[in-house]
């Protein structure tokens, strides 16, 4: 039997559905904040920051290791990355609009 592993074989890298999970998720969070659905103090904004950050980390480890190691799961990686960064935008955007009119 060969050293590779058939496509089935091949599992989902874990990272990868881990960013996808995370970075999704605190999209959702963030889009209930900012529709007035759930009240989102201004110490809830840098943990938030963070977890969107940390969903990019994720995706691109996740990334490198689906290319080596031929995993499955390059969109979900993908996808956490985008939707991590996205976040972090608005979560930037946002922190900067609350510190600034806190500080005027």
């Amino acid at each position: 039997m060969s050293g590779q592993q058939s496509e089935n074989q091949r599992g989902h890298n874990v990272l990868a559905i881990a960013a996808c999970c995370v970075g999704l998720g605190s999209l959702l969070l963030i889009s209930v904040g900012l529709a007035g659905q759930l009240e989102l103090p201004i110490r809830a904004l840098i943990p938030l920051l963070l977890v969107t950050g940390g969903a990019v980390v994720l995706g691109a480890v996740g990334l490198k290791q689906i290319k080596a190691n031929g995993q499955r799961g390059r969109g979900l990686a993908v996808a956490g990355c985008g939707a991590g960064a996205a976040g972090f935008l608005v979560m930037s955007v946002v922190f900067g609009a609350l510190t600034s009119g806190l500080a005027g």
